[in-house]
């Protein structure tokens, strides 16, 4: 029973309902406000710092469920939210797991089934390094990340451009809502735009926008993600992708904030936000002329780099706790813990794929487990290899790498989701050692 007087935010746009939900709350010990008009919820968090989760139902309809939460979560990233949902509308309720949501409750609410969900959600907040609950989302235990996270704040508290390097898995995206978050524009719109996911004739429409009849296909006006975000954070996510003369109109806009959408030739002023990230290294790119030297000195000079998993002393261990926590709650499942070769085994991988590689493998085991621990044999077969000192990372992940393409029967989508890397970031892994195999020979 949740004894330490937290506070839960019961929102549902039906009165009878909503006060329902909050006698349940209040029947775990917890202290429970009632909201029945979804657009006061924003307010409502901004003025009251002690709410600590979130109930939300899914179905209203001034403002959707999943609309809410997607706004409960830039506002305020630390906020653990459960949704409200009645049986035939679980597909809702895993998108809003995808979105953010803790988990998921049915209608009519089991005041059993409602207690162990508290409990394990305010179980499962690790101790942070920082004091400020909105770096809550970013799970560590590492020393090294407070002078990181006072970076971080120092410049979200301005407008400069930012710049997130590090390896795939490592968190870039978090942190690039956490410097929203923490920004003058918190209550502006965010908006995520993955570089890897638009072809290279369509990314400067995507970002700028276009003219009705500028190309084929183009059969209306056309805002871009640069309009579209307005006085909010534009998250440029996989930079590196963008092709050279694509490139030269970033960096223009980003010189300029003025910017023409493609098939017009007047201007337009942009007031958005931009955050930038990248898995590559600029400067390596620079030097082999597949990324703008010019551009890369006006993005480079505030930047914040993220160590890999392997290089987070004790993250490992307590981000598997984390995640073995958090599934178990999801999928319903009572497991207690890892076998301790289990653990000896996630200890010693290097997790080429870092955090997100990680919680795949985690969330994979706690679905395959049937005793009351985590055991080896429900970890990856490439978990099971002699890693425990590993002298050379790139062999590990070029290991790793072909053991899971074997295992999927070359299929690089299933590969990658299995990684939990993206598909150009595999294609890239598979490129790089293709030809150091031809160096080789």
């Amino acid at each position: 029973m949740v004894t330490d007087r937290r506070v839960i935010l019961v929102v549902d746009d039906e009165a009878a309902v909503a006060d329902s939900h909050a006698h349940l709350v209040r029947e775990t010990g917890a202290r429970a406000i009632v909201e029945t008009r979804p657009g006061r919820v924003e307010s409502l968090l901004a003025n009251h710092p002690e709410i600590d989760a979130v109930l939300l139902d899914i179905r209203m309809e001034d403002l959707d469920g999943l609309s809410l939460l997607r706004m409960i979560k830039l506002r305020r990233p630390d906020m653990g939210v459960i949704m409200a949902t009645v049986v035939d509308d679980i597909e809702s309720a895993v998108r809003a797991i995808k979105a953010g949501a803790y988990n998921y409750l049915l209608k009519p609410l089991q005041p059993e089934r409602l207690e162990r969900i508290l409990d394990s959600y305010f179980s499962n907040r690790p101790i942070g390094v920082h004091d400020d609950p909105r770096f809550a989302p970013f799970i560590t235990g590492c020393p090294a990340f407070v002078p990181l996270f006072q970076r971080i704040q120092s410049f979200a508290e301005t407008d400069v451009t930012v710049l997130l390097q590090g390896e795939t898995g490592t968190g870039k995206e978090i942190v690039s809502r956490l410097i929203h978050a923490l920004s003058p524009r918190s209550s502006e719109p965010f908006v995520t735009v993955n570089m890897a996911g638009f072809t290279s004739h369509l990314i400067e429409s995507e970002l700028f926008g276009h003219r009705r009849g500028a190309f084929t296909g183009a059969v209306s006006d056309h805002a871009g993600y640069f309009e579209a975000v307005a006085g909010g954070t534009l998250f440029l996510d996989e930079i590196g992708e963008l092709g050279l003369d694509c490139q030269a109109k970033l960096l223009r806009v980003l010189q300029s904030r003025k910017m023409c959408r493609v098939g017009e030739t007047t201007e337009r002023e942009t007031f958005a936000r931009v955050v930038l990230a990248t898995n590559r290294d600029l400067r390596s790119e620079v030097e082999a002329r597949r990324f703008r030297e010019d551009l890369y000195y006006r993005i480079s000079s505030h930047v914040v780099e993220l160590p890999p998993l392997r290089e987070r002393a004790g993250d490992t261990e307590l981000l598997a706790g984390y995640f073995l926590r958090k599934y178990t709650s999801q999928y319903g499942r009572t497991i207690d813990g890892f076998q301790p070769e289990a653990l000896a085994k996630i200890n010693g991988y290097a997790f080429p794929g870092n955090v997100r590689e990680l919680e795949g493998v985690v969330s994979a085991a706690v679905l395959i487990e049937r005793g009351p621990e985590v055991s080896p044999a429900s970890l990856p077969e490439y978990l099971h290899g002699n890693v425990d000192n590993p002298k050379d990372l790139e062999a590990v992940k070029r290991q790793t790498v072909l053991s899971v393409l074997a295992e999927c029967e070359g299929n690089q989508t299933r590969a990658a989701e299995k990684l939990g890397v993206s598909r150009g970031t595999l294609n890239r892994w598979i490129q790089a050692d293709r030809a150091r195999k031809s160096r080789k020979s």
